[in-house]
């Protein structure tokens, strides 16, 4: 295997966890009081109970979607360091929905090294988990790559949800895709839709050829499968490359088929990007379509138009090797929206500039796009997050792509304490995710703030409107 194949699942791997106040705000707990250079502890309350749910997201089934991200978390040893020592550490945590959005009193930890890696969503945010039902059971799904034993890159699973919530001292359920001598696992997590428009949700993971160079294959796994992780039949569709990342769209607004993103590897450079055209019939007949260059997506109604579109957006990566460090001018700094339905082949994009970082600057390095509705209107603002600098709102408008000046979100960590840093960039909050965590028919942005590459956790989360903080909370008392 090449060694630039690993490099997918650092962006893949959600090494995250939670929220707080800007810390020259006191925390929004009615008292008025609290020092922003420590962590605030929440004792652990019962998991609310659920009945079952359609909502995405919602792991215990109660209506609400839930906050889910991966940590690195070791209270005996702060400092671990190395590969080796996160696989230890590694901890899948769920802080569940409610009317007051998250509530950090009501969550679920799995044990470390249970889940070694999580999907991203094609929706709400850079790294949101994408989930599913995926036993028709009402409750959301996981699916993840988990320690099996053996392989230490770890294994297809499922966490499967439950009226409380997925059960801590329960171990992921493998998923067994078929596999023969010619074909490997890659390291990417399954991605969950339907592919096959019959309300079953399905999985697609990704193998590559071991005889071929460059070859890929995608395996389909139809849901909806039984407590044993078995599909109800699985398809395949060769490819002719390899596979940097594959992302779903979420259930489609018009119906129908959910599409794949496929985002081809890279040498640092833009990824280019195809999107199958799925649906019921064999994976190796849907269309195939290129699309322009871009390391970011989101899947939403952008435009109002009622179909789900397609955004692209450069992140700034560039291939450093000479005569190679620059993009195309239709990719280079720029977002492009491909207007839905999710049934039609794309035509031309909606293109715009991405927001510079100030009147100096001419461009930043992004580091997350996300899809949200913030005023709950059906029509979805892009959020782009700029690393070191905060989020940045873009609008698809008449044709026009436009950046909302007024509505750049800047939080920043504390300089001390446990999860302080005196690097202001460092400090800088980053695009976590977007949902309607309290159920209210508009969605909220959480951004995120943690120390080292890694998050090491504690780490400190702000759910807001888009303009003011709904919440704010610390994950420091989640392992205790």
């Amino acid at each position: 295997m090449s060694p630039h194949r690993l490099a997918p699942l650092a962006g893949l791997l959600l090494f995250l966890a939670a929220c707080g106040n800007d810390p020259a705000s006191p925390p929004p707990d009615g008292t008025g009081e609290g020092d922003p250079e420590e962590v605030r502890e929440y004792d652990a309350g019962s998991v609310p109970e659920g009945s079952g749910s359609d909502t995405a997201d919602d792991v215990n089934g109660d209506g609400f979607a839930d906050l889910l991200f991966l940590t690195d978390y070791d209270a005996e040893n702060p400092d671990a360091d190395g590969l080796a020592a996160r696989d230890e550490l590694r901890r899948l945590m769920i802080v569940y929905g409610s009317e007051d959005g998250p509530d950090p009193a009501t969550r679920t930890v799995l044990p470390p090294k249970a889940v070694l890696a999580v999907s991203a969503s094609g929706r709400g945010g850079p790294q949101r988990p994408g989930t599913a039902d995926l036993d028709g059971d009402g409750f959301t799904d996981i699916p993840v790559r988990a320690d099996l034993g053996g392989d230490p890159r770890g294994g297809h699973a499922v966490v499967w949800g439950g009226p409380t919530g997925p059960d801590p001292d329960a171990a992921p359920t493998p998923l067994a895709p078929p596999l023969d001598e010619d074909w490997l696992d890659s390291l990417l997590p399954a991605v969950a839709g339907d592919v096959d428009g019959d309300g079953a949700a399905d999985l697609v993971v990704v193998q590559e050829s071991v005889t071929e160079a460059g070859g890929s294959l995608l395996r389909v796994l139809y849901g909806p499968f039984d407590r044993d992780g078995v599909p109800a039949r699985t398809g395949r569709r060769p490819l002719d490359g390899w596979v940097g990342a594959l992302i779903s769209e979420p259930l489609a607004i018009d119906g129908g088929p959910t599409r794949l993103l496929i985002r081809w590897g890279d040498d640092g450079e833009q990824p280019r990007n195809s999107l199958l055209r799925t649906g019921a019939e064999d994976p190796a007949a849907w269309e195939e379509s290129d699309l322009r260059a871009g390391a970011l997506a989101a899947f939403a109604d952008l435009d109002g138009g009622g179909g789900t579109d397609l955004a692209l957006a450069d992140n700034g990566s560039r291939n450093n090797e000479p005569g190679f460090g620059t993009e195309a001018p239709e990719v280079d700094h720029r977002v492009n929206v491909y207007p839905g339905p999710s049934t039609a082949a794309p035509g031309d994009p909606v293109s715009g500039d991405l927001p510079v970082a100030g009147a100096e600057s001419t461009g930043y390095s992004a580091h997350g796009l996300a899809a949200c509705d913030l005023d709950g209107d059906g029509r979805g603002e892009l959020a782009i997050g700029m690393n070191g600098l905060g989020v940045d709102l873009m609008h698809v408008e008449d044709g026009r792509i436009e950046v909302d000046s007024d509505a750049r979100l800047v939080r920043h960590g504390p300089q001390g304490g446990p999860i302080g840093t005196d690097d202001e960039t460092a400090r800088a909050a980053r695009l976590f995710s977007c949902a309607d965590y309290d159920a209210d028919g508009s969605d909220e942005l959480v951004l995120v703030h943690g120390v080292g590459p890694y998050d090491n956790s504690p780490v400190r989360w702000w759910v807001t409107d888009g303009a003011q903080d709904e919440s704010s909370f610390d994950s420091a008392d989640f392992t205790s």
